[in-house]
């Protein structure tokens, strides 16, 4: 018997279980789609994902890859006691560490060296304070919303968590690409790959997967 609390429900997540509220954040499918396009992952490589919410990419990267060591890293409380308790659940304990924190202060509290990751993945807020419609659930709101932090944060911080020959991953709207390539430019990354998510029934495309890393530097002969 999996122990979740009244406003919590226990899905299935493939062969997983995952526990989430019944109102409140509740992973879509752009958790899915982001996990998928990091894949294929090997044993020896190392993923931080940053706000991993309820630990849904974190349990899907170890359900379809032999990659054996994953942390997450989420700024709420419950949303992070969430995350533990889906670990334990699935008994992945040895392969998958969630913290409490905000990841912003990686470089200051130093939990984590530069350059600690073969991959950085990221879901992140992605609409920008008072430009969009809260959510009444303040778990929602801030899974959508820049409160806790902005792109221009984000890549700063993935670069600097990100190994030497490492790739940046994230899903995010595409009306906000140009910045995003602007802000990679800016942090002398540059861009792999770019894939945009289209809808099943005919309609417009909202949001692209990319992947970035580090620019290659050219040897002088």
């Amino acid at each position: 018997m999996y122990f979740h609390n009244t406003d919590e429900t226990i899905d299935d997540l493939d062969s997983y279980k995952i526990i989430q509220k019944k109102n409140g954040y509740r992973f879509s499918d752009d958790s899915v789609q982001l996990a998928n396009f990091i894949l294929p992952l090997k044993p020896m490589d190392s993923v931080i994902d940053l706000g991993t919410g309820s630990g849904v990419i974190p349990l899907i990267l170890t359900q379809k890859s032999p990659v054996q060591n994953i942390v997450g890293i989420e700024i709420q409380e419950g949303l992070s006691d969430i995350a533990k308790r889906n670990v334990e659940i699935n008994n992945l304990s040895s392969r998958i560490r969630i913290i409490e924190g905000d990841f912003r202060t990686i470089t200051d509290n130093k939990l984590f060296k530069s350059n600690s990751f073969s991959v950085v993945v990221s879901n992140p807020p992605y609409t920008q304070f008072k430009t969009g419609r809260v959510s009444p659930f303040s778990e929602k709101a801030a899974a959508k919303m820049e409160f806790a932090c902005t792109l221009s944060e984000l890549i700063k911080i993935s670069k600097h968590l990100m190994a030497e020959n490492g790739r940046i991953v994230y899903i995010y709207p595409v009306s906000r690409l140009q910045e995003m390539l602007s802000i990679i430019e800016d942090n002398s990354l540059e861009l792999v790959r770019l894939e945009f998510i289209f809808p099943k029934a005919n309609g417009i495309v909202k949001r692209f997967l990319i992947e970035v890393a580090a620019k290659q530097r050219l040897s002088t002969l």
